[in-house]
C-alpha cells in the first residue's frame, strides 16, 4: 500500500514535468510569443515609467507591480485558454481523454511552464527598475510578486479555459475573452488607480479578479474573492470540457 502511495504521486510528477519541458520548448519557437511575453511588459514599463514615474518612485512600484499582473492575466487568458480550441479543432481533445492520467494533470504543466516565463520577467522587470529609475525592489516585494503569479496564473488560466469550452462549439471564445480581459484591465488598478476617477468603476474593478490579483502584488493583503474567482472557474471548465462533443 505504502509503495503504490509512492508511486502515484511520482508518476504524477514526471507527467507535469515532461509538459512543462515541452511547452516551455514550443514558447521558445514561436518569436511573437517571446516578443509579446518576454519584450513587450518591459517596454510598456519604461515608456510609461519615463512620462510619470521619473522623480516619483511610489509609482514606478505602482506600475510595475501592474505591468505584472497585466501579463499574468493576458498570459492566462490568451496564451493558455485558447489552447483548447486549437485542441478541439485538430481533434486532439478526443486523443487526450484517452490518455492514463488526469487532463488537469496537462494543463497544471502548461500553466507552471507560463509561470517560469513571468518569474523570467519579473527579475527583467525589476533590472529595468533599477537601471533605468534607480529603484530597487525588496526582496519582500518579490516573494509578493511570485505569491501573485502562482495564484493570479492558475485563476485567469481557468477562466481562459472555461470561457474557451463555452464558446467552443460555435467559435465565439476567443472574442469573448478579449472582451473579458479589457473591460478586466480598464477598471483596474493596473495603471492609475481607477477608483479616483469614478467610483462605481472602482466597484467593478474590485469585484473582477485583476484588482485582487494586484493587491497581493503589491502586497495589500488578501482579497476573498480570490477564492471564488480560484474555484468557480476550474469546476466550469472541467464540467464543460466532460460534456463537449469530440470532432471526429
Amino acid at each position: 500500500m505504502p509503495i503504490c502511495l509512492i508511486y502515484i504521486p511520482i508518476t504524477m510528477l514526471k507527467i507535469i514535468f515532461h509538459s512543462i519541458y515541452y511547452q516551455l520548448l514550443i514558447f521558445l519557437r514561436v518569436k511573437q510569443a517571446v516578443f509579446f511575453t518576454l519584450v513587450f511588459p518591459a517596454f510598456l514599463f519604461i515608456i510609461f515609467g519615463s512620462i510619470w514615474g521619473i522623480d516619483n518612485p511610489e509609482y514606478v512600484f505602482f506600475l510595475l507591480s501592474g505591468v505584472i499582473g497585466m501579463t499574468i492575466a493576458s498570459d492566462g487568458l490568451f496564451a493558455i485558454g485558447p489552447v483548447v480550441k486549437e485542441y478541439y479543432a485538430n481533434g486532439l481533445i478526443k486523443y487526450l481523454r484517452k490518455l492514463p492520467f488526469n487532463i488537469l494533470h496537462h494543463f497544471i504543466g502548461l500553466i507552471i511552464s507560463k509561470i517560469i516565463t513571468l518569474i523570467f520577467i519579473v527579475l527583467v522587470l525589476c533590472i529595468a527598475s533599477k537601471i533605468v529609475f534607480d529603484y530597487s525592489v525588496s526582496i519582500f516585494n518579490i516573494a509578493n510578486f511570485i505569491v501573485g503569479i502562482f495564484i493570479g496564473l492558475f485563476m485567469f488560466a481557468f477562466m481562459g479555459l472555461a470561457i474557451s469550452f463555452s464558446g467552443i462549439k460555435y467559435g465565439g471564445g476567443k472574442g469573448i475573452i478579449n472582451f473579458f480581459y479589457f473591460i478586466v484591465l480598464f477598471t483596474s488598478n493596473a495603471f492609475y488607480p481607477a477608483y479616483a476617477f469614478n467610483e462605481t468603476v472602482g466597484i467593478i474593478g474590485n469585484t473582477l479578479p485583476l484588482n485582487p490579483i494586484l493587491n497581493l502584488l503589491r502586497g495589500e493583503g488578501f482579497d476573498i474573492t480570490i477564492v471564488f474567482w480560484l474555484i468557480i472557474p476550474v469546476f466550469i471548465f472541467y464540467y464543460l470540457f466532460n460534456k463537449v462533443q469530440v470532432k471526429r
